[in-house]
């Protein structure tokens, strides 16, 4: 349907331009006979007309031919090929279009062949993220090609590209405002469609996470605690057989079946520290943060908001392990004597500060698996970490966490 009003408007043009050139040329000759004419009896025949009058109609039209056939053929391609419809039913199909097609990767090149078939435009091209991703005709030799940014608040998403409709022409005024119009809701689209493949990335990486967390559990319950709970049940079997035959020596496994069950209550231990911190639910965070490791590191001063508004668990953990870590790196590595955690929260920010004061971080300094972990943590849940020296010598780590992504 689309190809045969093109085929037709294409017909329409090639009849009304040479036609009205045609009327254009007859007005100029009759204009030119009635003013040579002007008072003079009625004419009866075209012989009767002066031949000069002929020749100062011709050079009328010579003279006025370029300019007078540029704005009739300029007139004529936009009532033939410009919008014909209503805006509001383009604004409607491509409307239409955009909500078809969710993906990036199928939205923008249905959007540039529709926006190319619904307003007879030969060259579309759209640029999403530094790249051209789909376009559509070619330019014609000498056309204006105008450029229309693919904009979201202060997001710059893309750029639309198009061209003027035929050679040494560019687009109306109101082609490139309906263009803008549209291009509002192509970058709301865009930016949606973004959206969605960011929060399909998230939940992809949250499962991968989810199932190798569980694959390591498994690993370490198949690996370490199974075996033990399994030599236990042999053990107690041993036990009960020789219990009465032999007490002595059924004393002797029962003692070593004891040491068996610590071995198997700290490796359960470890298991559940590993998933959250026991200190954590025991005393909160502002009790776990002053107790954390008090053989192994630094003494150290905690200052935190009374009272602590709430903190979304993920942040609670995260801010334990980076503590941990900084208090390790400062009693191993730095020679701390003191240090000083700090612990701020605002409507929009949660800000943890852990400040030594030893030697600080060396001339040719390599971040280490510690410093990795600590940037995964805080990265995972969209925060920041600042690694780097204290303003009264020693190092700083400061962490950022957005409160608005765990509310």
């Amino acid at each position: 349907m689309r190809s045969e009003r093109t085929r037709a408007d294409r017909r329409l043009y090639q009849l009304l331009f040479p036609l009205l050139m045609l009327w254009y040329v007859f007005v100029v000759a009759g204009v030119v006979a009635v003013l040579a004419t002007w008072g003079s009896r009625p004419l009866s025949s075209v012989g009767e007309i002066p031949w000069w009058s002929h020749a100062i109609a011709t050079v009328v039209v010579v003279a006025t031919w370029a300019p007078v056939s540029a704005q009739i053929e300029r007139g004529v391609h936009q009532l033939a090929f410009g919008q014909r419809d209503n805006t509001y039913d383009v604004a409607g199909r491509v409307y239409r279009q955009l909500q078809s097609d969710p993906r990036p990767d199928e939205l923008l090149p249905s959007v540039a062949a529709l926006l190319a078939d619904t307003l007879a435009l030969p060259y579309v091209e759209i640029e999403a993220e530094g790249s051209v991703v789909t376009t559509h005709g070619a330019v014609p030799d000498g056309a204006a090609v105008v450029t229309i940014p693919l904009t979201y608040y202060h997001l710059t998403l893309g750029t639309l590209r198009v061209s003027g409709r035929r050679r040494r022409d560019s687009l109306s005024a109101a082609d490139v405002r309906l263009l803008e119009d549209l291009a509002r809701h192509v970058a709301i689209t865009l930016h949606a469609a973004g959206l969605t493949a960011a929060v399909q990335h998230s939940r992809e990486q949250l499962v991968t996470a989810r199932e190798e967390e569980r694959l390591r559990i498994r690993r370490d319950l198949h690996d370490g605690l199974g075996p033990t709970l399994a030599s236990l049940g042999l053990q107690l079997g041993v036990l009960q057989r020789t219990l009465r035959a032999d007490p002595a020596a059924a004393e002797t496994l029962a003692a070593e079946l004891r040491g068996d069950v610590r071995q198997a209550t700290a490796e359960i231990r470890r298991l559940v520290y590993e998933l959250r911190p026991p200190m954590l639910d025991e005393f909160g965070l502002v009790d776990a943060l002053r107790n954390l490791n008090p053989t192994d590191g630094p003494p150290r001063s905690v200052s935190v908001p009374d009272p602590l508004p709430t903190l979304p668990a993920a942040v609670e953990v995260a801010i334990y392990r980076i503590a941990a870590e900084s208090l390790h790196n400062a009693a191993r590595h730095a020679g701390a004597t003191r240090c000083a955690i700090e612990l701020t929260v605002s409507d929009d920010e949660v800000t943890f500060t852990v400040t030594d004061d030893g030697c600080g971080l060396p001339e040719n300094y390599l971040a280490g698996v510690g410093h990795r972990s600590m940037r995964e943590r805080s990265t995972e849940l969209g925060g920041t970490i600042d690694i780097g020296p204290a303003p009264g010598g020693g190092t700083r780590v400061a962490v950022t966490f957005p409160m608005r992504t765990h509310g």
